[in-house]
């Protein structure tokens, strides 16, 4: 549950810090009031280069369409959702269910022509230059007219997709566009001033901009294919490692002649594997993707036979983890094994000097047959 729920804590804490500055936006002094409602825009620059140094397509349009209900002042009646508001929902669920293709290609093209259209769309509505008199016949039962439930409806299924892609998923860009979500309804169906719904806005726009800086944090120290934190983020614990730990490293058995038989796909599924058994472990030790097929594990403040105990039972759960190879028809399930290594620091000794005897003890547990742990 915390995994699910970690992405979530910083947009809801930017919300509510934004909800409470509303609250006193009015303290500010005249001149701070007077250039309030050009924050957002400020900041929404700020999340469009962040957007293209990052090349990050699918945040450019979300940011433009957040900003779209902004150039329709617009005072709810009676519950009806703008349909400003409906495209910006409309919006955000469609980048939802798509791929981050990036800026300055024919899919970023396309997404920007479809999303210009539908903006094209709401403000030809507004300035009543169409009109859908067809739609306004109302429904049995709803108490509201059509264009009102479809309305409603974009928003709700939006909402609802939101939940279920950040409930599978847990990543940043469905937590994002959750609370996105959220501050619009605040926005368009409560009553604010100029100034407190500049500082809604402004709340939405650098809730984008924390995915942003945390999706580049991630993509520079998470491995993308086991979701371990990178060689990258080894180095750094190592810089502030307690006086009392022990490094621990794994290496899959016959891995190179695992990706010749069966491919490198069956091999990266093997290292995905190895990846999910280590994160069971996340608690009793950071363990991290040191390169190719090894990874490394730290015990900070744990005994020696305390590690060993937890790198028997990583060792037994790799090993009961069966993976399909199966071939022409042919059904078949192999398991793969690791074999490891264990140091624990001697006084006055350095990090890397601790990696190299970890090293060494698991080259010997190579050569002693494999599938084994021992300790330097």
């Amino acid at each position: 549950m915390p995994q699910k729920t970690g992405p979530l804590l910083v947009p809801l804490f930017v919300l509510l810090a934004g909800l409470f500055a509303s609250a006193y936006v009015l303290e500010l002094p005249a001149l701070a009031l007077s250039l309030l409602p050009l924050l957002p825009y400020i900041l929404a620059v700020v999340m469009v280069f962040l957007a293209w140094h990052f090349n990050r397509g699918k945040v450019l349009l979300a940011g433009g369409l957040l900003l779209l209900p902004a150039f329709y002042p617009y005072v709810s009646n009676g519950g009806v959702p703008s349909s400003s508001a409906t495209i910006t929902a409309l919006g955000l669920g469609l980048l939802l269910l798509l791929k981050e293709r990036g800026f300055f290609n024919r899919y970023g093209l396309n997404r920007l022509l479809f999303l210009s259209m539908l903006v094209a769309w709401s403000f030809f509505y507004e300035k009543s230059w169409i009109n859908f008199n067809f739609l306004q016949v109302m429904v049995p039962g709803f108490q509201m007219s059509l264009t009102t439930l479809i309305c409603w409806a974009v928003i709700l299924i939006t909402m609802l997709v939101s939940v279920v892609v950040w409930w599978r998923g847990a990543d940043g860009f469905s937590s994002a566009v959750l609370v996105s979500m959220v501050a619009l309804l605040l926005i368009e169906f409560m009553t604010f001033s100029p100034q407190q719904e500049a500082a809604l806005r402004s709340a939405q726009i650098l809730i984008w901009i924390w995915f942003i800086v945390a999706e580049s944090h991630r993509m520079a120290f998470r491995d993308e294919l086991t979701q371990l934190p990178s060689r990258r983020a080894l180095n750094e614990a190592m810089l502030a490692l307690p006086k009392s730990y022990a490094i621990a490293m794994l290496d899959v058995d016959h891995f190179k002649k695992f990706n010749d038989s069966h491919g490198h796909d069956k091999g990266d599924e093997v290292l995905r594997i190895v990846g999910r058994v280590l994160l069971k472990h996340s608690g009793p030790a950071s363990v991290y993707r040191y390169g190719g097929e090894e990874f490394t594990l730290l015990f900070k403040g744990r005994s020696c036979d305390y590690a060993e105990a937890i790198l028997e039972d990583i060792r037994e759960q790799i090993h009961l983890q069966p993976l399909d190879v199966s071939k022409d028809d042919k059904e078949k399930f192999v398991t793969v094994t690791a074999s490891m290594g264990l140091a624990m620091v001697q006084p006055d000794e350095r990090s890397s000097e601790v990696i190299k005897r970890a090293d060494e003890a698991l080259y010997k547990a190579k050569k002693k047959g494999r599938n084994c742990v021992v300790v330097a």
